[in-house]
C-alpha cells in the first residue's frame, strides 16, 4: 500500500520552489555584479573572492531551476519511488561547490601573504558596495530559509545556508577592508583566510545532511511507529520497522503480527487503519508498505 502527494500538489510545490529560486537568482546576479565591478577596480582579493562566492550562489540557483524541474515528477516504472532524491543530489552539489571554492580562496590568500602583495585600493564606494550587498544577502537568506520550511525543500534550505555563508564572507570583507583602509596591507588576505574557515564549516554541514539521505539513514523513530501501530485494534505486535528519505518525505515499511485465523479482509482493514494512523500521527510520511504475518508463526522473527 502506498500513499503519495497528489499530482497537483507536487506540481504546485515544484512551481513554488522554482519561483523562489528565480527571484533569488536575480538578486544574487545583482550582488555578484556589484562586487565584481568594484573588485576589478580596487584589486581587493577579499572582495574578488566574495564576488566569486556570489557567482556560485547564482550558479547554484541556475542548477536548481533545471534539476527541480524534474525532482517532483511523479513515480514511474523506472523510478517507482519518485525522483525527489534529485533535489538531495543537487543540494549536496552546492556543499561540494562551496568547499571547492573555499580551498581555492585559501590558496590565493596564502599566496598573497607569502608574496607580500600591496594593499588594494579602498574608498567610500567600496564600503557602500559591501554594506549594500550584505543587506541584500540578509534579505535573501531569510526569505529563502522561510520558504524552504514552508515548502519542505531540502534544496532551498541548502541554498539558504549557502547565502548565509555570504553574510559571513561579507562581514569579514568589511572588517579586512576597514583594516586595509587604515594601512594594514596584510588584512586583505588574512581576512580572506578567516572567512574561508566559516565557509568550510557551512559546506560540511550541507554535505553531511544530504549524504545521510543518500545512504538511506533512518528518518522516522521506530519506537514511535511501533507505539502508533499497536494502538490499532487487532495488532498483536510490530517489527522490522525501516524508514528512509527525508523527514518531509519519509518512506516507511514494517511488519504487522496479526491473528493467524483472521480473514484476509479483516487483516487488510487493520493494515489500512495502521497506515492511516501513522500518516496522521507522524507528519512527513508519504509512502507506507505493510507486510502482514500471523502472530503464531514460529518463523516470524527470521
Amino acid at each position: 500500500m502506498a500513499v503519495d502527494r497528489t499530482a497537483h500538489e507536487r506540481t504546485e510545490r515544484s512551481r513554488a520552489v522554482r519561483r523562489v529560486l528565480f527571484y533569488v537568482l536575480l538578486l544574487n546576479a545583482a550582488v555578484f555584479a556589484g562586487k565584481a565591478i568594484y573588485a576589478v577596480w580596487s584589486g581587493s582579493l577579499a572582495i574578488a573572492s566574495d564576488a566569486v562566492h556570489s557567482l556560485l550562489d547564482a550558479a547554484a540557483n541556475v542548477i536548481g531551476l533545471v534539476v527541480l524541474r524534474f525532482a517532483d515528477a511523479p513515480p514511474d516504472q523506472g523510478h517507482p519511488y519518485g525522483h525527489r532524491k534529485l533535489e538531495v543530489v543537487a543540494a549536496s552539489a552546492i556543499g561540494v561547490s562551496v568547499g571547492i571554492a573555499a580551498v581555492r580562496f585559501a590558496w590565493d590568500a596564502i599566496e598573497a601573504l607569502l608574496e607580500g602583495r600591496a594593499a588594494p585600493n579602498t574608498s567610500a564606494v567600496g564600503f557602500a558596495v559591501i554594506g549594500g550587498t550584505w543587506v541584500v544577502n540578509l534579505v535573501v537568506a531569510r526569505y529563502e530559509a522561510r520558504r524552504a520550511r514552508d515548502l519542505d525543500s531540502a534544496y532551498l534550505l541548502a541554498d539558504a545556508a549557502h547565502t548565509t555563508s555570504d553574510l559571513l564572507v561579507t562581514a569579514g570583507v568589511a572588517a579586512s577592508f576597514t583594516a586595509t583602509y587604515f594601512g594594514a596591507s596584510w588584512a586583505d588576505p588574512v581576512g580572506g583566510l578567516v572567512i574561508i574557515l566559516f565557509i568550510g564549516r557551512i559546506a560540511w554541514g550541507i554535505i553531511r545532511a544530504n549524504v545521510m539521505v543518500l545512504i538511506d539513514r533512518a528518518v522516522v523513530d521506530p519506537d514511535r511507529v511501533a507505539e502508533v501501530a499497536r494502538k490499532v485494534a487487532g495488532v498483536e505486535a510490530v517489527h522490522r520497522i525501516r524508514s528512509r528519505g527525508t523527514e518531509a518525505a519519509a518512506q516507511l515499511d514494517l511488519h504487522l503480527l496479526l491473528d493467524g485465523d483472521a480473514p484476509l479482509r479483516e487483516a487488510h482493514a487493520i493494515a489500512h487503519q495502521v497506515e492511516a494512523s501513522l500518516r496522521r500521527e507522524i507528519p512527513g510520511i508519504v509512502d507506507v508498505t505493510i507486510h502482514m504475518e500471523p502472530a503464531d508463526d514460529p518463523e516470524e522473527d527470521l
